[in-house]
């Protein structure tokens, strides 16, 4: 869907949560390619399996931490599944929205949607919505000044659809500015993006994927956390471009039964490779924990919280 930096850019959005996760899955009109593979699947849809996350971060110069803080924002990560004989529909979303008495007033958003039809252990079809907050490439002083400067990000986002089927990946991207007085919360944010989207002009990509239907993102991660290899390897497609996702297994000593996740996430275009971390201690393959490093001196961490525990987050 993104390129890899846009992935990170995403990543860092998703980690903040608006107060809207009870409607995250609340959508009035199919229009878009999610929407129309679960309407024509004629498979119900269970109640989502939901985790949510208190966000931390820390700065580093040369590697020292200078700064960090707790409760920056928040995440949440859902999954449903729905079985047919060999036939399942799975959705996966992880989505989130900032808090900017915590973040300097800026404003960061982001939300991705997977719906995938299944057959036995391939996929069929797979399709993906999702945005993120438009964001500069910055380094550490130039992200120091902004924030001291106390600049206010506008309300400009990336979005893109995508549709998997065997042979073909597809993604169509826009960029989105939304006026004044549109909605603040993340569902409402989303109709909103969600209503632009299906009327703005788009750029198309397509990559050939000879006799396959591609695997997505938040897809792939799942099928390796849910692999008995200790080493899985999983293919995936993400904005029309290919990935590997390498991933090591290790037991969690001061956890009792938790398990520890290295993901690796190669770009087979760039020859890039970035890693992130997941703490599993739940039988829903939710992790409890999840870190990464979206920018050189930031490290960001996801701590899992009751509903409703992370007050904070809430926008008013």
């Amino acid at each position: 869907m993104f390129t890899r930096r846009d992935l990170y850019r995403f990543l860092l959005a998703a980690l903040f949560l608006a107060n809207a996760h009870r409607r995250l899955f609340a959508r009035v009109v199919p229009r878009l390619c999610v929407d129309q593979l679960v309407a024509t699947t004629g498979l119900p849809l269970l109640v989502p399996v939901t985790r949510h996350y208190r966000a931390d971060i820390v700065v580093a110069l040369l590697g020292v931490p200078i700064f960090s803080r707790k409760n920056v924002g928040g995440a949440v990560a859902a999954i449903r599944e729905s079985a047919e004989g060999l036939r399942k529909l799975v959705t996966l979303q992880f989505a989130g929205g900032a808090n900017p008495l915590r973040t300097h007033g800026f404003k960061y958003d982001g939300s991705l949607e997977e719906v995938l039809l299944v057959d036995g252990a391939a996929p069929v079809q797979a399709a993906y919505f999702g945005f993120v907050t438009s964001s500069r490439d910055e380094n550490y002083d130039q992200a120091r000044q902004r924030i001291f400067a106390a600049q206010k990000s506008r309300d400009a986002f990336t979005a893109a659809e995508g549709l998997h089927v065997a042979g073909s990946a597809r993604c169509e991207k826009s960029s989105i500015s939304l006026p004044d007085g549109c909605a603040r919360d993340l569902a409402g944010l989303s109709d909103e993006i969600r209503a632009f989207f299906s009327e703005s002009e788009r750029s198309a990509t397509e990559l050939h994927t000879p006799g396959i239907t591609a695997a997505t993102f938040l897809y792939a991660v799942r099928a390796a956390l849910r692999s008995v290899e200790s080493h899985p390897i999983i293919h995936y497609v993400h904005n029309a471009k290919p990935y590997r996702l390498e991933c090591e297994r290790a037991p969690e000593p001061h956890h009792g039964d938790g398990t520890r996740f290295t993901g690796h996430i190669h770009d087979l275009t760039s020859r890039q490779v970035s890693t992130f971390r997941l703490w599993l201690d739940d039988p829903s393959g939710l992790p409890r924990r999840i870190e990464f490093q979206p920018r050189s001196y930031l490290r960001i961490s996801l701590q899992s919280e009751p509903e409703g525990a992370n007050r904070t987050t809430e926008q008013s």
